[in-house]
């Protein structure tokens, strides 16, 4: 009840105290821990997380953060994740595009030189993250 206030939580613990000590305990325990946990990522500026099943308190779900400091920390945490995405991609297409100058190259493809010149990025057709060239029909 400190924790959570009186509420839902408290009337569960109370119905499971009456039931037996030890679900009473378990569930008190849970809401403990899971306010806990929280409250640290909150201090360290990371968003808590959602809502959890068994817990029926905006104070436990939020780590004792308002729910405005929690939707700011929420946004933040989508920056961070788009933002890892996009160097994630960029990265990604460094490595493809170094596959395409082995390919104009000539060493993967084991071409001549007079197609080697012919190979450009809008005729690269990407399979399962890997490029290859489109058949080319009556050339040799």
């Amino acid at each position: 009840m400190i924790v959570a206030g009186p509420g839902m939580d408290c009337i569960i613990n109370a119905i499971l105290f009456i039931a037996g000590v030890i679900p009473g305990h378990i569930h008190g325990f849970y809401i403990i821990y899971t306010y806990f946990y929280r409250k640290r990522k909150v201090k360290k500026g990371r968003y808590p997380g959602g809502k959890k099943a068994g817990i029926f308190s905006e104070q436990v779900w939020n780590g004792g953060a308002s729910n405005e400091k929690v939707r700011e920390l929420l946004l933040a945490q989508r920056r961070r994740e788009a933002e890892e995405e996009e160097i994630r991609m960029m990265k990604r297409g460094s490595k493809r595009s170094s596959g395409l100058a082995r390919m104009v190259s000539g060493r993967d493809a084991g071409l001549g030189p007079k197609r080697e010149a012919s190979v450009r990025r809008s005729d690269v057709v990407m399979y399962d993250g890997e490029e290859r060239r489109p058949i080319q029909r009556g050339v040799l």
